[in-house]
């Protein structure tokens, strides 16, 4: 698994099957300021493919407009999950 971190338990993940996922503070998007976003994605662009880039800079602003996968628990702090397919 790949984190790259943009805050604090905000970041972009590969899991271990190559799957992108955004993890975001929180139980919404509009808990997450816009410049920790901009700093995720920019971290992430160390790491990710100019494809894998390109899903991130495109799904960010829109994952307040529909469900998140799911929601957990990691030690007290809530986690917003959606996981992206990169085309």
């Amino acid at each position: 698994m790949l984190v790259v971190q943009g805050a604090p338990i905000t970041a972009v993940v590969r899991s271990s099957t190559g799957e992108v996922v955004v993890l975001l503070s929180g139980d919404s998007l509009r808990q997450v300021p816009e410049t920790t976003l901009t700093d995720m994605i920019k971290a992430a662009a160390a790491v990710l493919s100019a494809a894998e880039l390109q899903t991130v800079n495109n799904a960010v602003p829109r994952l307040g407009t529909g469900p998140p996968d799911f929601h957990v628990r990691v030690e007290g702090n809530d986690l917003t999950v959606y996981r992206l397919t990169v085309s």
